[in-house]
């Protein structure tokens, strides 16, 4: 948990890292550059859901954010301590956690500030982690954890919790020095675990572990009951295992007489296989009907049970793989499977040398559509956009999906000729379904899409082909909407 925490806070620190540095070597020249440079950084990952601002180095106001958040402009971040820390710093700070100005949501601030060439902040680009977003930290707050105990996230330079599935103790200051022994052990650099009393009889098991970076630890304490039960079952398991081997012992040594010799043998070596995996899991033939064919029936009824067990996990397995695969709105294909699919397809069409297309397709004016219809209205038209997209769609090779929002994508193993033929089905199929839409200049509800395709290469990378067709895509959008570009007629 600990390790997989670390990597998630580091990789956001990465990525708004070099998206800092882009920005400060473009000088933040015009405010509609820098809103296309974040949209654009935004589109590359799923890790800032809330998205990034950057901030004038005064504190007030800014230059360019995405998404908008409203009221943000309305406050004052001077004497905020991420903001000055961040402009204190040449590199990324973790401010400390706290409620939004905002949202009143918590969040923790990251930021860096931008530089000119004479080292002078020109502004401050900034990104609220929510602590309790799907991705990060949401199951240390959590209240069912309580059920089984609690988790609590501490920093130990600022003495408060930052997470807890508790959410009395958030933002709250630890234990003073001498009211928990072992709290005080574990500000003082102890990683380790001990028994404690909470409650006056509750005999809890209390762990705590660094996460190095940054400055905090993380407790888990649960009922000592609960930490010993796998313990108990492994000894549980340990004594019957014992006793269900000194059994087979004793049958083997009652058995040696040679009429029941042979029997025993063959059931013997059929075991061996099974369990040595040379031979699937299949019911032994019973010879005789005595006590070594009631041993041999009892343990045909445990073949039976596991294979079925097994049948089960296997169906269950089927089942937890496509989900993990599909769009829980539309039922189309989600990111994560595109993002296998579209590798796949790269290093195939890499290895023949064939063109690979990309189609990435916006519903024009979403947000005025969920603004005037409501959000439900918006769920059913993403679904019929969906289906009437998938219309279009013939080949097995063919491949669509939700990329996020109200962006689609088609993947096609063709030419740009093929990719053109595509996108028009798909704009007609969409335009042909005359949803209303009082917010799109053509008062019903229609997509706008970008066209790319390339024949793989070796030094190439398949990001390369997203930007391409975003480009285009954004192309289609400045015409006018409701139409497609192809990335070939622009990128001169």
């Amino acid at each position: 948990m600990l390790k997989i925490l670390k990597k998630k806070i580091i990789d956001r620190v990465r990525f708004l890292n070099g998206l800092a540095n882009i920005i400060a070597s473009e000088k933040i020249q015009s405010e509609a550059l820098l809103l296309e440079t974040i949209k654009s950084h935004l589109n590359l990952t799923t890790i800032f859901p809330q998205g990034f601002a950057v901030f004038r180095p005064e504190g007030v106001g800014v230059f360019a954010e995405h998404p908008t958040i409203i009221g943000r402009n309305e406050f004052s971040f001077a004497e905020s301590e991420w903001f000055i820390k961040a402009k204190n710093s040449q590199t990324v700070i973790i401010g400390t956690p706290n409620i939004s100005k905002v949202n009143g949501k918590l969040l923790m601030p990251i930021a860096k500030a931008i530089r000119n060439e004479n080292g002078e902040v020109i502004g401050v680009l900034a990104s609220p982690v929510f602590l309790d977003d799907p991705g990060l930290m949401d199951y240390v707050y959590d209240e069912n954890h309580r059920q089984q105990g609690d988790i609590l996230v501490i920093s130990r330079e600022k003495g408060i919790f930052i997470g807890s599935s508790n959410r009395a103790y958030l933002l709250k200051p630890t234990p003073a020095s001498g009211e928990n022994k072992f709290h005080d052990a574990v500000m003082n650099g102890f990683n380790g675990y001990d028994e404690s009393i909470i409650n006056g009889n509750q005999v809890m098991l209390t762990a705590a572990a660094d996460v190095d970076f940054p400055d905090w630890f993380v407790v888990v304490r649960t009922p000592i009951e609960d930490a010993y039960e796998d313990l108990y079952e492994q000894l549980y398991s340990t004594i019957v295992n014992g006793l269900l081997v000194s059994l087979i012992a004793l049958i083997t040594i009652t058995l040696t007489l040679y009429l029941f010799f042979r029997p025993l043998r063959k059931a013997a070596s059929s075991v061996k296989e099974m369990v040595e995996n040379t031979h699937p899991l299949t019911q032994i033939k019973i010879y005789k009907d005595d006590e070594i064919g009631d041993l041999i029936a009892g343990f045909n009824l445990l073949i039976e049970m596991v294979n079925e067990r097994n049948l089960n996990l296997k169906k269950a397995n089927i089942v937890l793989e496509s989900l993990s695969q599909t769009d829980g709105l539309t039922g189309a294909a989600n990111r994560r499977y595109f993002d296998e699919t579209l590798q796949h397809a790269w290093r195939v069409q890499t290895r023949h040398q064939q063109p690979l297309t990309l189609l990435l397709i916006d519903i024009d004016y979403f947000k005025k559509y969920n603004d005037t219809y409501g959000h439900t209205a918006g769920d059913d038209c993403l679904k019929n956009v969906t289906k009437a997209i998938q219309g279009v769609i013939n080949r097995p090779t063919d491949f669509f999906a939700r990329y996020g929002g109200e962006e689609f994508v088609i993947l096609l193993q063709g030419d740009l000729k093929e990719g053109s033929l595509v996108a028009e089905k798909a704009r007609l199929a969409v335009s042909d379904l005359q949803i209303d839409h009082t917010g799109s200049t053509c008062k019903y509800l229609t997509i706008s899409l970008g066209v790319t395709s390339v024949i793989p290469q070796l030094h190439q990378d398949p990001v390369d082909l997203i930007k391409q067709a975003d480009q285009a895509l954004y192309q289609s959008k400045a015409n006018g909407r409701n139409r497609y570009e192809l990335y070939e007629n622009i990128k001169h």
